[in-house]
This record gives C-alpha cells, structure tokens and sequence, in this order.
C-alpha cells in the first residue's frame, strides 16, 4: 500500500489553489482524514483516465474505501488541469441518490486525483452479471431519475453507457464520470467530446474534423435521452443495443433510422412489453427535437413497468 503526500508538491499547487472553493464545499479529505492509495495500478481505466483503490483513514480510527480517478491528457488538447478543473467544478455540485458523490481532491501517487466511493460490484453489467435476479425496472428508473436530476440543473453528461453508471449493494444505481460532461449555456464548461461509439445519437456520427460539418457536433440532453433509451435496453436484456452499423459518416444523407433497434430482435424477452418498447423507441427518435425530456421518460416507465 503506498501513502499519499500530506501536501501538495509544487508542480500541481496550481491545481489546488484552483480547487480551494470546491475542497471548502467537499471538506478538504487531508481535514477529515489520512487517504491511502493501496495500489500502484489502477483497478479500472477510462479513455482519459485511471482509476484506482484508496482508502480514508478516518480521525477516530474508521476507514472508508474510495475509487482515486487521476485524468491523463487526450488527443484534443486539453490539459490536465483544465479538465480536472471542469470535472470537478461539475461533480461537486451535484447530490443526488443515483449520482455518486464527489469527496473532494487528493494528490495519489502520480499527482491529482478526484475521490469518490468505492462501489465493489462496478459497473451494471458486472452487477447483473452477479446478481441476474436483481429488480432491471427499479435501476432503470434511478438511472433515469439520477439523469433527470442532471438535465434539471442545466448538466449534459455526454457519454451514459453500461460503465458509467455503478451499483451499490442493494443495486441502487450511480450515475459517474462527467469527464465529458458540460453545463448548458456556461463559459468553460463545454467539451468536444461526444460519448462513445454504440450510444452516441445520429447527429453526433458526422466527423467534425474531416470538413463534413462547419462545427463540432454538440452534446445535448437530446443526445443523452437517446443514450438512456439504449442503456435501458440493454439494462432489461442483458443484450448490447442491437443496432444498424453505427461508424463514423461521411455525411448526413448516410444516416438513417436502421441505426434504432428493432422491436422484432427483442420478441423473446417477455420484459418488454409494447408499451416498454413504445417508450423507448421515443428516446431513439431520429430527430432529437423529437424525443421526449427525460422527465417524461421517467414518468412514462413507472407507469408502464407496474
């Protein structure tokens, strides 16, 4: 096990003096207690990020395990620090019971780590994949109220998929990684970054970078409305979205409705209904200004899987 610095070194002060105001609303983790890091590798990795095991050292002697995330940069040019900057800023102001808390900030071994529980059984697909009896309705809909949440206070999470939402013991679900994410209409808080390939909605499939489009598509709560539509599919199932080819496309004319899932590869599972697949299809509309607010959605659901 490998102990963290007690201060900061020089090269990430920077960094720290940035957070001051996030690490007075979160509570400074050096304040209430002694965080180890107890691995030299990380347990999980992202596109932009590792993630590691920790623990804190509570005053009274208690411990608490937690999940140490350190951001590497990518390939759009941004620094570390400015999007460990924006992805804390974003994390710490939400609550909510299907997001996970963020603790505050700590330097790991190999510099600034944003600190969270730890959530043993992972991801979705691991939970389930353990506990297939677990109750798919009850962690749709607090996917789905954890994203309400998020769009009610003007937060696009840009990337929600089958990893990024995280299971307690009694399979209460946790919305996680707002590496991507951005605030609607806020300097400084906007991304390039558009999610991942099988859960990105059509309009985000065109490359900006290859003279296609005159800007870079956007994410927006049309496109993560889209993203819980397949998620939940894939939440009931235990099947990965059954979708057209999604690639990147040369243009909009190549982009068409075969990329939505069809109701006929799915008669065998007795969960979803007509009335659970009408639902759903509505978030994979293929105008987004065509599907519903996730407020809706949610609604809808609870009624349908009584």
């Amino acid at each position: 096990m490998y102990r963290c610095c007690d201060h900061f070194s020089p090269c990430n002060r920077s960094i720290y003096l940035a957070f001051e105001r996030i690490q007075n609303k979160a509570q400074a983790l050096e304040v209430r207690g002694r965080l180890i890091q107890d691995d030299r590798y990380p347990f999980a990795r992202g596109a932009n990020s590792h993630i590691y095991k920790g623990r804190i050292i509570l005053p009274e002697g208690s411990e608490c395990r937690v999940a140490l995330k350190m951001i590497f940069s990518n390939h759009n040019g941004e620094s570390n620090e400015a999007r460990l900057k924006r992805e804390a800023e974003i994390w710490a102001q939400l609550n909510h019971k299907n997001v996970v808390p963020f603790l505050g900030m700590a330097h790991g071994i190999g510099g600034p780590v944003l600190v969270s529980p730890l959530y043993e059984l992972g991801h979705i697909g691991m939970f389930l994949s353990k506990r297939p009896e677990a109750n798919r309705s009850d962690i749709v809909l607090g996917v789905a109220a954890g994203l309400e949440y998020l769009h009610a206070h003007e937060v696009v999470h840009g990337d929600l998929k089958l990893q990024n939402v995280l299971v307690d013991d009694s399979g209460t679900p946790f919305i996680c990684d707002f590496g991507i994410s951005k605030i609607i209409n806020r300097h400084g808080f906007t991304t390039v970054g558009v999610g991942t390939l099988p859960y990105m909605a059509p309009e985000l499939l065109i490359p900006f970078d290859l003279g296609v489009l005159k800007e870079q598509p956007s994410t927006t709560t049309a496109t993560d409305v889209y993203s819980f539509g397949l998620l939940a599919l894939e939440i009931l199932t235990s099947e990965a979205p059954k979708r057209g080819p999604v690639r990147v496309f040369m243009s909009a004319k190549d982009i068409g409705p075969d990329l939505s899932p069809k109701r006929v590869d799915y008669g065998l599972h007795s969960v979803i209904t007509d009335e659970i697949w009408s639902i759903l299809e509505s978030c994979w509309a293929f105008e987004p200004q065509c599907r519903p607010a996730i407020s809706e959605v949610r609604v809808q659901l609870t009624l349908a899987f009584v």
